[in-house]
């Protein structure tokens, strides 16, 4: 199974191929070492997020998105110009085609394992042990994303005021005018 994930210092995108052996994860550019998940992965399955240890997952396609959206506008492109020049058998065969060329990708992709808290995701086998993990489901995905949201406004607020008091501990002080 391998598993991609943020690096909380240097903002770097790390990939690990992890086991129930392997003890923490190592960011390859900053050397930032974070344990792994006690019993996240068990018997070679996920059965909780290795990086956080939520067990809030989702399963969905590992397949670019912009690839999909390419493959929709080209095909919708190409059929125009033969809708233009009156060719409705081109326009449709086009259009037929792309929806075929989606389906087989759509069939033929693997999926990936996602964590709702950390966005963390796992790829390759057991990493959605028979059908455990649902499609992404958008109120557990709102209530993650506030979460974040909220966690962000609380470091901004805490640095905004550390730097305030370390600013006012370099200014002098001056005496007070009677």
């Amino acid at each position: 199974m391998e598993l991609t994930w943020n690096c909380p210092e240097c903002s770097a995108i790390a990939r690990t191929a992890v086991s129930e052996s392997l003890s923490e994860l190592k960011c390859p550019r900053c050397g930032y070492d974070r344990p792994i998940a006690a019993g996240s992965i068990v018997a070679r399955e996920l059965a909780a997020c290795p990086y956080c240890a939520s067990a809030d997952l989702y399963v969905q396609k590992d397949f670019p998105h912009g690839l999909g959206l390419a493959i929709v506008v080209v095909g919708l492109s190409v059929s125009t110009v033969f809708y233009y020049f009156d060719m409705p058998f081109w326009t449709m065969f086009i259009l037929i085609l792309s929806a075929v060329l989606d389906f087989v990708l759509y069939k033929y992709v693997p999926e990936v394992t996602i964590c709702y808290r950390c966005l963390t995701q796992c790829r390759g086998e057991g990493s959605n042990p028979g059908g455990r993990y649902a499609p992404f489901d958008l109120a557990i995905g709102e209530r993650y994303r506030q979460e974040r949201i909220r966690a962000e406004e609380l470091r901004s607020r805490a640095a905004a005021e550390a730097d305030s008091a370390a600013n006012r501990l370099d200014s002098p002080i001056e005496p007070r005018a009677r």
